[in-house]
């Protein structure tokens, strides 16, 4: 079992002109000192891909020229972490590419390393922080980006900061004990103008590192598209799913969506949402926020500037500021919050209570991964995933309960949906949707009775969806969609665990 992280206190060497909303997202991952006759502050990505408007450059730039020290950005890309993919490794490639470009823009030292056969270097980060003062990484509460950082402070005996970049409201500064939405919302709107603001850039006060490094890094930064496909290519990663055209991976692309979304969707936001037929429904940034192209305060600030009714400002602020950073919340103060065993106790009891009940039908995990069922809503759904990496969030209400009974147990059918999501979605292996998928579990109300399989876990009928203009039109393209062929594994997937990773 994970157990959650505690908050501690900061440590009194961090220089004094800290910015307060700076300070506030730092979590101290170990009691460590400062290490001295250091070459670099190391500063190490993991999905905090942007080179502006990112916490842990900026905390590693005030504590380098505190130190008189240069910052060394480092990120790494394996070939193991659970369902590397060419679709999520473009992501990481692009990203890194641009993260690159933008420490250079900026006087600052970026280093990649993408492992492939003949360039594996194991435990790079161990090997950095030789030369390090300290170790400034990212405070996330799952999957690969959480299992690291946990396991490289342990074990490093060099302090290791963890900065909050992912959420407006760095979530260690929000009370214990929130238990529903309302309460989080209104602890969280409360803190929202104070980070609105975003980080101040700081100048680095020291050349670009220039020193030897463990490896030889791989030149990303002038790297071609062509280079980087070449690249992927040689990873001993997933080529069966294929990178998602319609989400390229650039941080352009999510500032320029941003704008566009405020001027011209937002305005019908709150009555076209749940329509996944409708032309610019969503904003589509969840990809963007998930690897951290974009950060929310800048969604957050173009959304409040926006000449649109309040109501339409506050619908979308409430998704993404109070949805999306509740699940977060949640995820940092529950064990095991992405595991079938983390689901509230009632609704898994009655799961479990209701385990044996015989199901109408059984599909195996080809038929739902391809999309071939008998259902032309769920295949529609399931069918936009695979071909674009993304999915609608109503339509992923639908389809999370569906596989509940679809499979043979309601473990199996837990550790089915989330294989799927983690694997197919740009923004799956997030608290945002294990947040979603525990909703369709019954981590929200009961239903209003008991039934054959679900038992007091509320099913959902796609009647609604259907009445919705244009959605039957949607669903019959969607469903009977080209796509590419998967691999897919004989047995039924089991939840990914914590594991070495090469990077």
């Amino acid at each position: 079992m994970t157990e959650p992280i505690l908050r501690t206190a900061l440590p009194d060497w961090l220089p004094s002109e800290l910015p307060d909303t700076l300070a506030d997202r730092i979590h101290p991952m170990n009691d460590n000192p400062v290490a001295q006759d250091a070459r670099y502050v190391l500063c190490w990505l993991q999905q905090a891909l942007r080179a502006d408007e990112n916490p842990l450059i900026e905390l590693a730039l005030h504590l380098a020229n505190d130190l008189g020290l240069p910052v060394l950005v480092y990120h790494g890309m394996s070939q193991s972490y659970p369902h590397a993919s060419d679709r999520l490794h473009w992501m990481l490639l692009g990203g890194s590419r641009e993260v690159a470009q933008g420490c250079a823009a900026r006087g600052i030292r970026m280093v990649s390393h993408v492992v492939r056969p003949g360039h594996i270097h194991r435990g790079l980060v161990y090997a950095l922080a030789e030369d390090a003062a300290l170790v400034v990484c990212e405070d996330h509460p799952t999957f690969v980006a959480s299992w690291q950082s946990r396991n490289f402070a342990a074990k490093t005996d060099h302090a290791v900061l963890g900065v909050d970049a992912a959420r407006l409201v760095p979530y260690r500064r929000l009370p214990d004990g929130l238990k529903t939405t309302p309460a989080f919302r209104k602890a969280s709107g409360a803190l929202r103008e104070r980070y609105l603001g975003g980080v101040e850039p700081v100048e680095p006060a020291h050349p670009p590192y220039g020193g030897p490094l463990p490896f030889v890094p791989d030149a990303l930064e002038g790297a071609t598209d062509a280079q980087l496909h070449d690249l992927m290519a040689e990873c001993e990663i997933d080529h069966s799913l294929p990178v998602s055209d319609e989400h390229p991976p650039s941080r352009e692309t999510a500032l320029r969506r941003v704008h566009d979304f405020c001027a011209r969707q937002l305005a019908r936001y709150k009555w076209t949402r749940n329509n996944p037929a409708a032309v610019g429904a969503g904003s589509e940034l969840s990809p963007y926020l998930h690897f951290g192209m974009i950060a929310p305060w800048e969604v957050a600030r173009d959304v409040h500037g926006a000449d649109v009714h309040a109501a339409a400002r506050w619908k979308y602020l409430d998704e993404l500021l109070t949805w999306r950073e509740w699940f977060h919340y949640q995820a940092l103060h529950m064990p095991d919050f992405e595991l079938f065993d983390g689901l509230p106790k009632r609704p898994r009891a009655s799961l479990l209570d209701h385990a044996d009940d015989p199901r109408d039908t059984v599909y195996g995990l080809d038929a739902m991964l391809h999309g071939r069922t008998d259902d032309e809503t769920w295949n529609a759904a399931q069918r936009q995933w695979l071909v674009t990496g993304y999915m609608h969030n109503n339509l992923r209400m639908y389809w999370g309960k569906k596989i509940i009974g679809w499979t043979p147990d309601p473990k199996t059918a837990w550790n089915v949906a989330c294989y799927i999501n983690d694997r197919l979605s740009l923004d799956g292996r997030d608290p945002a949707t294990y947040g979603n998928m525990r909703w369709c579990f019954g981590a929200a109300k009961p239903a209003y009775r008991e039934q054959p399989v679900y038992g007091w876990v509320a099913p959902k009928s796609d009647r609604a969806l259907r009445k919705r203009d244009g959605v039957p039109e949607w669903l019959s393209i969607w469903a009977n969609a080209e796509h590419a062929r998967l691999r897919v594994p004989n047995d039924w997937p089991e939840a990914p665990r914590p594991g070495r990773s090469e990077a």
